[in-house]
């Protein structure tokens, strides 16, 4: 068996496939370099970030899968599946050997697997932008940490941003220590292990009680349907959210 070990960004899973074709090598693996464990029967094979090989394959993508395939392909690459990266890989590669858009071809389990990584990936998004709660601090900036099975706070910062105007925000992913960081303008994002020591301001009390009697006064304890709440709202996503909290 053949590993590619590449970085885990655009950039180093188009050098990868760039390498594949002109090398004539098909890995069996493709891995994220900082999570790679060797195994004693596979044979390794490290690529470099290669900026102008990546252009050339992505030029080529371009052309057969449309306008939208490197989103997708980012997107996919976000999963939290750990054969994330050599899903990807295979529906690129599928594609450029056969040289036209392959995305409706279900039937491949190249594009199948692509298609469902994607769709798990843009439903968490989906769940977050309507249940992420942010918390003002005592200097006037909003906070919202969350813990997502995905990598998906470079998805749903823009949303906030554009939702939020000219207010700063952080958004913080506790699972990965990932921060979004806006100034009201734009954003930045960034890696920390630096502890949280938010703030909040004396209003946040008093909102944090709001919340709890807005959910409470539109839930009928005689027709609760837990189960719907669970499918709506999965529990796992609750930690943060204010009126969720007995």
């Amino acid at each position: 068996m053949k590993t590619f070990i590449i970085d885990n960004n655009i950039d180093g899973l188009l050098t990868a496939l760039f390498v594949s074709f002109t090398e004539k090598i098909v890995p069996d693996f493709v891995v994220d370099r900082k999570c790679y464990q060797g195994r004693l029967d596979c044979l390794s094979i490290d690529i470099s970030t290669d900026f102008s090989h990546a252009e050339r394959v992505k030029t080529a993508l371009y052309k057969y899968g449309g306008d939208d395939v490197i989103s997708h392909l980012k997107v996919c690459l976000l999963s939290c599946d750990k054969n994330a990266t050599t899903v990807a890989f295979n529906y690129a590669y599928l594609m450029l050997k056969r040289r036209e858009n392959v995305c409706n071809m279900l039937s491949e389990k190249a594009v199948s697997d692509f298609s469902f990584l994607i769709q798990k990936v843009l439903h968490e998004r989906h769940i977050v932008l309507g249940f992420l709660r942010f918390e003002q601090s005592a200097k006037g900036i909003m906070y919202a940490k969350y813990v997502p099975d995905n990598d998906i706070t470079e998805l749903i910062a823009p949303h906030f941003l554009r939702r939020l105007g000219q207010i700063p925000f952080i958004i913080h992913d506790g699972k990965r220590n990932k921060i979004a960081i806006s100034n009201g303008k734009s954003l930045d994002f960034r890696h920390t292990d630096l502890p949280s020591n938010f703030v909040p301001s004396e209003n946040e009390k008093e909102f944090h009680d709001l919340y709890r009697k807005y959910f409470q006064s539109v839930n009928i304890k005689e027709r609760k349907n837990t189960a719907q709440q669970d499918r709506y709202f999965p529990r796992r996503y609750r930690k943060y959210c204010f009126e969720t909290w007995e």
